[in-house]
């Protein structure tokens, strides 16, 4: 199957993709479990494979000739089982190899798993083409009633892990969209419940939803809420609730009667829980006493169905509902399989056969259920610790078949058989179950010293930034600090050169009187008065010259630098400038006042998380 528009390929060309992934397939194998390890060639692992893909999942009338026997278990008892045939020759682990490298496939190499979904769509279009309409006709529409099995509705709600939610969600939603009723029984929600419940009381569960909750999928919390109740939740879902029972709708008995239903129950010989053989029984009465004897060829046009991801109740309500009469050959039957309705979507509506997303989640759901965590083989594994009398060897099996990794190691060391634990390889299957935890715990030790690296490098790359900052801070400051001052000096130099003008214009008064009275001593030599005036004269002049020649001074003329800065502080008080006056050393000289250089001045910053008081220093110049 082409995708898109691209060239379909070559048979040559799959032969050669094919040949090189049975090639991995046995590398992988070899290296999964030594103490499975069977020698196969290239060419075997490939029709392990191919086998396994066409026929995961698949069922056929094969499968009921089922066969009833007694066994010893475990402990000593003899228990009733059922043999049921299997649809493919593959022995139990080449089935869980080939679940394991192709989920390791899938997860890890795209052009492989484009290649295996690729073969497993073409079981997928041989079953459906055999058992129903061939897949040509489109479908837009439908007013199918689509009855969810328990089982499937737990996938649904994502209780029975990632991979069979992402495989069951998209059908749901694909029906919704095209106008089908998806519903469910509300027997069907009591044996959810009783399920989930069953699951939460043991104290080493097994099963999708037990791996689920390991692999840390769904919480815990969610599924007790699930199990309490799960109607509100598949109300949100889009499945609505209907409440039937055998009484009721007496002029529908007819098309199917309790004489038949207890056909079907006595034909679910497989199913060891009664509760679980009535439920069956009694959703495929529902179902068939709703068609009204009306049935159909096409799948969309069938009115109702049971969705079902139990290949034999599927095939034996088939084949008891065709012996009762009550089904025609080549009609839909009542219970249909998971698979078959997923490939009939994926042909005939909006879901696209022109990708092979179907078929690949197909895959890796079975994948997921092969490799569960069986009870056979937990319990063999319990059964050999225990005999060593040692409880801290016990504990830690509770404790390592709890975690993932651990219980996937079990399996893939064991490949899910219970026979391949014995006492000389216990040790062996608990060292193995430590290693991908002790992994775990390296890789948290090195992703630990990375963190704290990297917390590290942070905290210094905060530090320099804080560093810059106040280095910022310190420059700012500075630069205010100098602003200010400047400003500062301004003005004084301002105040000073005005008050060095008044004291000039003060001078020049004085001068201007010194002159007025040598003026007014020559006076009596003009006028030639008397030779005691003139005496008088000569000697007031001589005087004054001594006074003068001596540095002596009748009328001073000069300014003293004590006079000049008391004037000076007197004005800045006047005009407020007293605070700026004081932050310099200003001296009187040659009449004009001196402002020495600008005083050390400290501005403490405050302190920060990384920095104490940093003091600024700034010289005024």
């Amino acid at each position: 199957m082409a995708d898109g528009g691209a060239e379909p390929p070559t048979a040559s060309t799959v032969e050669a993709e094919l040949r090189a992934i049975a090639t991995q397939f046995k590398k992988f194998s070899e290296s999964l479990s030594p103490l499975t390890t069977i020698p196969r060639t290239v060419e075997e692992f490939e029709d392990i494979l191919v086998e396994w893909l066409l026929y995961v999942e698949a069922f056929s009338e094969k499968n009921l000739d089922f066969k009833f026997g007694t066994k010893t278990d475990a402990s000593g008892k003899l228990r009733q089982y059922v043999d049921v045939p299997a649809t493919t020759s593959l022995r139990d682990e080449e089935q869980f190899l080939s679940a394991r490298f192709v989920q390791h496939a899938l997860q890890t190499d795209k052009n492989s798993a484009e290649v295996l979904a690729r073969i497993a769509s073409i079981g997928l279009l041989t079953e459906v083409v055999q058992d129903f309409v061939k897949p040509i006709t489109a479908i837009d529409e439908t007013n199918l009633v689509v009855y969810l099995d328990a089982p499937v509705a737990l996938e649904l709600l994502g209780v029975s892990g990632r991979a069979a939610r992402e495989n069951t969600a998209p059908v749901v939603a694909e029906l919704i969209r095209i106008g089908a009723s998806v519903r469910i029984f509300g027997q069907s929600t009591e044996e959810m419940k009783k399920s989930l419940q069953a699951v939460l009381r043991n104290t080493r569960p097994t099963g999708p939803t037990a791996q689920a909750m390991i692999r840390k999928e769904v919480l815990r919390d969610y599924v007790v809420q699930v199990a309490q109740d799960p109607v509100p939740i598949l109300d949100k879902h889009g499945v609505k609730l209907a409440q039937r029972t055998l009484e009721q709708t007496p002029s529908e008995h007819q098309y199917f009667t309790l004489e038949d239903r207890s056909e079907i129950y006595a034909a679910l010989r497989y199913a060891e829980n009664p509760h679980a053989r009535d439920h069956d029984a009694n959703i495929t009465t529902f179902v068939m006493r709703q068609r009204r004897g009306k049935h159909d060829r096409d799948l969309f046009k069938s009115s109702f169905i049971v969705l079902t991801r139990n290949g034999l109740l599927a095939q034996l309500a088939q084949r008891k509902c065709a012996e009762l009469g009550r089904l025609p050959g080549g009609m839909v039957p009542p219970v249909i399989h998971r698979r078959v309705l997923a490939t009939a979507m994926w042909l005939r509506t909006g879901m696209g056969a022109s990708d092979l997303n179907v078929p690949k989640r197909m895959l890796l759901a079975s994948c997921e259920r092969v490799l569960a965590l069986r009870p056979g083989v937990v319990e063999a594994a319990k059964r050999l610790t225990d005999a060593l009398g040692d409880e801290e060897k016990a504990r830690q099996l509770d404790l390592l078949v709890s975690q993932d990794r651990s219980a996937q190691a079990l399996m893939d060391k064991t490949l899910g058989a219970s026979n391949v634990v014995t006492a000389e390889n216990l040790p062996l299957l608990f060292e193995e179950m430590l290693h991908p935890h002790l992994d775990e715990e390296r890789r948290k030790g090195e992703t630990a010293v990375k963190e704290a690296r990297a917390q590290g490098r942070k905290q210094l790359d905060k530090a320099k930034e804080q560093l810059q900052a106040a280095e910022n801070k310190q420059s700012a400051a500075a630069a205010r600090l100098d602003a200010k001052l400047q400003e500062d000096r301004d003005a004084v130099e301002a105040l000073s050169e005005e008050v060095a003008k008044d004291l000039a214009k003060r001078r020049r008064l004085r001068k201007l009187g010194a002159v007025r009275l040598a003026l007014a001593s020559c006076i009596p030599v003009a006028l030639e008065t008397s030779t005691v005036t003139k005496l008088a004269t000569i000697f007031i002049g001589w005087l004054f010259a001594y006074l003068t020649l001596t540095g002596g001074r009748l009328i001073g003329t000069g300014t003293d630098e004590r006079t000049a800065l008391e004037a000076l502080r007197s004005a800045a008080s006047t005009r407020r400038l007293a605070t700026k006056l004081d932050q310099f050393d200003v001296q009187w000289e040659d009449a004009r006042f001196i402002i020495s250089e600008r005083p050390v001045a400290t501005v403490t910053q405050p302190s920060s998380d990384l920095f104490e008081a940093t003091p600024v220093t700034s010289a005024v110049k």
